[in-house]
């Protein structure tokens, strides 16, 4: 549904008149559209802070994991020396409350070192209006990579209200806030580019893309609609340089809000779990599988004792709709399904041999140390590469003689898996000289794979199927 957008009739007058010659457009009505969005930056800067780390440092003898971040981005300061230095760290942060309750990336806080369990040892706040003070951590989500803080500051606090992100369109203007390379409190506007996109950065993913520029240290801060209201917190960009080149990320506030309740009620997220391996519908499986659209997503595979198994789902079901809200994503449906809190009910309606059939399912509570389909090991998803498992069906379509193994369904530009040689519609049939039969199998022989994976792999080439051996470099 469109939305209204409130930046004053003169601003949107001004910008219709930009599509005629220059000479139409009044100096007055430029001015106003300027204006509109200096009131809005005056009015969203005060509840936008500075995060600010302080970690000592132990055990620096030796080269670790993180320097090459650390080279990378200057942002993030790292004295050299040996132990009893301070590393400090610097990212942005959101006040949402006027008691205090502040927003930030799990990242900020960590020193920049995403899925790290370590926080930063001192946490300090800087506000707009130069106080600062000591913030301690309600609780955080590296699923998501959000983190909720507290500040005692004594009185009331300028808070950013929550919009409804679900309602933003493609195209509308939004402003970032944050404290890009150090500089503090940095404005900058640009529109929304997309929804709903994949950075493969976190487990959940359904990110508000924007071409606001959004440069390393903005993480944490704040991306707004016209209205002044919370639409994301800006978390990532897509770089070359390591700087802005257009493509920005931000979690999208609707998800923000149900990760800062579940925090700060329990101190953790309870998610919900269905227990189903699901690929994308690409114009190739839509050809195999007989379909006339793209929409929805493929069931591959079902965990045993899972709630998709105890309801009756099946592999090749396709999930086309959630509670009545369509899904063509398996991101989309796995961010979903993981933020139902466990113990409800989920209208799953499904497409089955072209029949439409309902199911009602009953979600299971994810522990942290189960392995399910919605939640791949951190390493496979590292690797840039996504499979599903192969069906009789699948490797006719491809032209293998095998039915065991799993297939490639995408690799990503740039990735572990790109570098190795692995390509889409590769089939891997073993891991360091282990049958792979499945995509539980696939991952649970990375997960015990050390340094690096040796992948046989057979793939189509003219008439026939070549197998070659692929050495695959694992991250850490």
């Amino acid at each position: 549904m469109k939305r209204t957008i409130t930046i004053t009739c003169a601003a949107l007058l001004c910008l219709a008149q930009m599509a005629t010659p220059a000479t139409a457009v009044g100096l007055q009505d430029l001015q106003q559209f300027s204006d509109a969005f200096a009131e809005l930056a005056a009015r969203v800067k005060p509840a936008v802070v500075a995060i600010k780390t302080e970690t000592e440092i132990r055990g620096r003898g030796q080269q670790t994991p993180f320097d090459e971040f650390f080279r990378k981005n200057p942002f993030f300061r790292r004295p050299q020396g040996q132990d009893g230095g301070i590393q400090e760290g610097l990212g942005s942060g959101v006040i949402v409350s006027k008691d205090g309750y502040i927003l930030t990336n799990n990242h900020v806080i960590t020193n920049g070192r995403r899925g790290d369990d370590a926080v930063a040892d001192r946490i300090v706040v800087e506000m707009d209006d130069l106080r600062s003070f000591e913030a301690e951590v309600v609780g955080r989500d590296p699923g998501t990579d959000l983190a909720v803080l507290k500040i005692d500051a004594g009185g009331e606090l300028p808070y950013l209200p929550f919009g409804d992100s679900d309602d933003l369109d493609v195209g509308e203007w939004v402003v970032a806030v944050g404290n890009p390379f150090g500089q503090l409190h940095t404005v900058t506007t640009g529109i929304v580019s997309a929804v709903g996109r994949s950075a493969h950065l976190s487990d959940y993913e359904d990110y508000i893309q924007t071409d606001a520029a959004i440069n390393p240290g903005n993480s944490g801060g704040a991306l707004v609609d016209t209205r002044g209201e919370l639409m994301g917190i800006n978390t990532a960009i897509v770089s070359r340089s390591g700087g802005y080149e257009g493509i920005g990320f931000a979690i999208p506030s609707n998800l923000v809000n149900k990760i800062m309740s579940q925090l700060v009620e329990h101190g953790e997220v309870r998610r919900g779990l269905l227990g189903v391996y699901m690929a994308a519908i690409d114009a190739d499986k839509a050809t195999a599988l007989g379909l006339d659209s793209r929409k929805g997503v493929l069931i591959t595979e079902i965990s045993k004792d899972s709630p998709a198994e105890a309801a009756g789902l099946q592999v090749y079901d396709i999930i086309r709709k959630v509670d009545d809200q369509p899904t063509d994503t398996p991101g989309a449906l796995k961010t979903h399904i993981a933020h139902t809190p466990p113990g409800t009910n989920v209208r799953l309606q499904i497409l089955r041999d072209g029949d439409e059939r309902t199911f009602n399912v009953e979600l299971a509570r994810r522990d942290a140390d189960q392995l399910a389909a919605v939640e791949k090991p951190r390493k496979a998803e590292k690797l840039g590469m996504t499979v599903q498992g192969l069906t009789a069906e699948v490797a006719q379509h491809f032209g293998l003689d095998v039915e065991a193994g799993v297939l490639v369904a995408e690799v990503h530009r740039g990735s572990a898996a790109a570098r190795a040689g692995v390509r889409p519609r590769d089939l891997i049939v073993e891991i360091n000289r282990q049958a792979v039969r499945s995509v539980s199998e696939y991952e649970e022989a990375l997960e015990a794979a050390q340094g690096t994976a040796l992948l046989m792999i057979r793939r189509v080439r003219g008439e026939g199927i070549r197998t070659d051996i692929v050495v695959l470099r694992l991250p850490d």
